[in-house]
């Protein structure tokens, strides 16, 4: 069922797809092989060729689906035979798939063509079409009530109404007593469609309306974990690989969810709680030993103590002091003569403390 058009723009999709483009995916591959290593840092997982399937070459058809496993570019063929979900009906022809990723055009004897003008006969033969004009004895006219002329008019009318009423896919004109109508060709027609159901509301080519699949009226999720696929008319979101990129320091889970995971967070972090790469709040493993703790400093996540106390001897003579944090400092070489006042006669260190005595004045 495929016209010219249809048919040529899909052998350049399917050729490109089979070898042109497969070639090129597999390319840029080899030159990142070694970006994609498990455990990398952040920016790892995006150096290879694509994060999605949409960010590699090519056009998706119902033979050949891009994919992105591993940060390198492929496609996914469909089997041998398989029908396209666009077709034309009345050509006489099917478009399959022919399992390396293109299209081809095939004989369909069934699919005859027809222009809803049943005062012509049309049939297929080895996927050729032909008409001859239907007997004198065929009925035609809106209701049946005339007859075809037997040279592929229908004669008989008074008014165009006698013909058939007016739509978005036909037009019915009585023309001297005969009817001549026209008909918005099969698979054509500015028809109102529903976006995303992989299905297209066309012309039957004989007035009518019929509902064809569509390829590309994709139903699109919006989820980056998920493919969006057409398969003869049906929408579905299969879910991508575990092994696929959905962003950085993100994978797909197999299930259609995108995964962040972020190992390396706490790597410089000394402990507390920070925003690790994706967003979430994690608690950093504590680090801190001995008197130093975790935002001693100030920093809620560095290590470290405040001294409670200065390393000021004062007028402590003898013994040493603390600060608590670990440093002492030797007070036995306080001098007694430079803590007590000038006028203290007498300047002596007992039990630790330099001491005054005889003060004057």
């Amino acid at each position: 069922m495929a016209t010219s058009g249809s048919s040529g723009a899909s052998d350049e999709a399917g050729s490109g797809n089979a070898s042109g483009e497969a070639g090129a995916g597999n390319s840029g591959g080899d030159g990142d092989s070694g970006a994609g290593n498990p455990g990398g840092d952040a920016g790892s997982g995006n150096a290879g060729e694509c994060t999605l399937p949409k960010d590699c070459e090519g056009v998706d058809n119902d033979c050949s689906q891009r994919t992105c496993e591993n940060g390198k570019c492929g496609f996914d063929y469909a089997k041998s035979g398989v029908v396209v979900g666009a077709q034309v009906d009345g050509d006489c022809q099917k478009l399959v798939c022919d399992g390396a990723g293109a299209i081809k055009s095939t004989a369909d004897d069934t699919d005859k063509p027809t222009d809803g003008n049943v005062c012509i006969v049309r049939a297929c033969k080895d996927g050729v079409p032909s008409q001859t004009p239907a007997p004198s004895t065929a009925s035609c006219g809106s209701s049946s009530q005339f007859k075809c002329d037997g040279k592929g008019n229908c004669g008989g009318c008074q008014v165009d109404g006698d013909c058939g009423l007016n739509n978005l896919c036909a037009t019915y004109k009585c023309m001297a007593g005969t009817c001549m109508n026209t008909f918005v060709k099969s698979g054509e027609g500015n028809l109102a469609n529903l976006a995303g159901d992989c299905k297209k509301n066309v012309c039957d080519g004989m007035g009518g309306q019929t509902t064809i699949a569509d390829a590309n009226d994709l139903p699109n999720d919006n989820k980056v974990c998920t493919k969006d696929v057409c398969t003869n008319g049906a929408p579905s979101n299969p879910p991508l690989s575990n092994t696929s990129s959905c962003g950085t320091l993100s994978t797909c889970d197999g299930a259609g969810a995108c995964v962040c995971s972020d190992p390396h967070a706490c790597d410089n972090v000394q402990c507390g709680v920070i925003t690790n790469g994706c967003g979430a709040q994690v608690t950093c493993p504590n680090k801190c030993t001995g008197v130093n703790k975790c935002g001693g400093t100030g920093n809620p996540n560095t290590c470290g103590c405040t001294p409670t106390h200065a390393l000021n001897c004062g007028s402590q003579c003898a013994g040493s002091i603390s600060d608590n944090c670990g440093n002492t400092k030797d007070c036995g070489s306080t001098d007694c003569q430079q803590v007590c006042p000038d006028n203290c006669g007498s300047k002596s260190c007992l039990s630790t403390f330099c001491y005054c005595t005889d003060c004057n004045g």
